[in-house]
C-alpha cells in the first residue's frame, strides 16, 4: 500500500433553480474516476510518471491516485476490459503547455500512442492509451491538470439537461439556443456539410475543476473527423459498467436526502446505498443517459477530507 491515506469529498452549494416540480438539485462535486485494471501497480506508476498524480492509500484500505481535486480509483480484474471507445464515456483528459515537446517526451518513454499530435484550434491535441487501453487526452490547455471527462450522447442537450436536472451542474446551452444541427428542418442537410464549418455538436457542464464534454455519436458516413476514419459509424452506446473506464462519481456530505430525492424523480437506480469495505466508504449508482451509470459517494469536502 501506498502513500498517505486520503479522503475527499464535497463542499455544500446554494440549489439552483428547479427543472421540474421536485426539489431543486443541490449541486454534486466530483470525486473520482474508477478504472478496471489488470494490475494496480503497473496503473499506479502509469499515472505517477506520466501524469504526476499522486500514490494514495484510499481511506487506509486501497491503493489509489489523487489528482489536484480528484481520485483515481483502480479495481483490479482477471481479464482485460474492453478499452475500446463504444460507449458513453470516450474518454478522460489533461492540459498541457507545450504539447510538441510532451509529444515527443510521450514517445521517448515509450507511452503507447492512440492519435499523433494535430493541431486544434491554436492549440494541439494528443490521444493516448492507458496500461489497459483506457483512452486519455491531453490537448492545450495552459495547464498540466486533470481536466476533463469526454461523453457520447444520443442528445447531447437531453444528456447535458439530466445531469443540470438530477445533480445541479448547469448546462452550457439550452436546447432551444442549440438545436440539432442535421436532419429535417435543421440549417445543414447532411453531416459532412455540418463538418466543414463545425467540429461537433456539443453541449457541456462543469463541477469544479472538470468539465464535462457531450459530443454527439458518430452513428453517419462519412464519419466525423474526430472518429478513427477506420472505425465503424456508432450507432448506439453500449453499457459503460465493466469496461476499462467503468464509471464516474459525484460526491455529497450526506447521500440519503440525495438518493431520495432521486429515487422520488424516477431516476433508475442501479445499487442502493451500501457500504464498501474494500474503499471504507457509502455510496449508490443510478443509471444515467447512453448507459452511463453514475456513482454517488459520501465523503467529505476537501481540503478537511484530506486528513480525516
Amino acid at each position: 500500500m501506498r502513500g498517505l491515506a486520503v479522503a475527499a469529498a464535497v463542499f455544500m452549494a446554494a440549489p439552483l433553480a428547479a427543472q421540474e416540480p421536485a426539489t431543486a438539485a443541490e449541486r454534486a462535486r466530483f470525486h473520482h474516476i474508477h478504472l478496471n485494471v489488470t494490475d494496480v501497480d503497473r496503473s499506479v506508476d502509469f499515472y505517477r510518471d506520466t501524469f504526476g498524480a499522486l500514490p494514495i492509500e484510499f481511506r487506509g484500505v486501497a491503493d489509489a491516485l489523487f489528482t489536484e481535486r480528484s481520485f483515481i480509483l483502480l479495481n483490479e480484474v482477471e481479464e482485460a476490459p474492453d478499452g475500446g471507445q463504444a460507449s458513453g464515456i470516450w474518454h478522460f483528459g489533461w492540459g498541457g503547455v507545450d504539447l510538441p515537446s510532451q509529444y515527443r517526451w510521450l514517445v521517448s518513454r515509450g507511452v503507447d500512442i492512440h492519435t499523433p499530435i494535430y493541431r486544434l484550434g491554436r492549440g494541439h491535441v494528443i490521444y493516448v492509451n492507458g496500461p489497459d487501453r483506457e483512452m486519455i487526452e491531453v490537448n492545450t490547455m495552459g495547464h498540466h491538470r486533470f481536466a476533463h471527462v469526454h461523453l457520447f450522447a444520443a442528445d447531447v442537450n437531453e444528456t447535458a439537461a439530466w445531469y443540470e436536472r438530477h445533480f445541479g451542474l448547469a448546462a452550457r446551452r439550452s436546447a432551444e439556443g442549440n438545436p440539432r444541427p442535421v436532419g429535417e428542418g435543421a440549417e445543414f442537410a447532411t453531416w459532412e456539410e455540418f463538418h466543414r464549418e463545425h467540429r461537433a455538436w456539443s453541449n457541456a457542464f462543469r463541477t469544479d475543476n472538470v468539465n464535462f464534454i457531450v459530443y454527439n455519436l458518430p452513428d453517419y458516413e462519412p464519419v466525423a473527423p474526430w472518429w478513427p476514419s477506420e472505425a465503424p459509424p456508432l450507432l448506439e452506446t453500449e453499457p459503460q459498467l465493466g469496461r476499462a473506464i467503468d464509471h464516474f462519481a459525484f460526491s455529497y456530505r450526506d447521500i440519503e436526502p440525495v438518493f431520495e430525492r432521486l429515487r422520488a424523480a424516477g431516476v433508475e437506480i442501479v445499487e442502493p446505498i451500501t457500504y464498501r469495505p474494500e474503499l471504507d466508504m457509502r455510496s449508490f449508482f443510478v443509471m444515467g443517459p447512453d448507459k452511463v451509470a453514475v456513482e454517488v459517494v459520501e465523503a467529505k469536502p476537501i481540503p478537511e477530507g484530506v486528513w480525516d
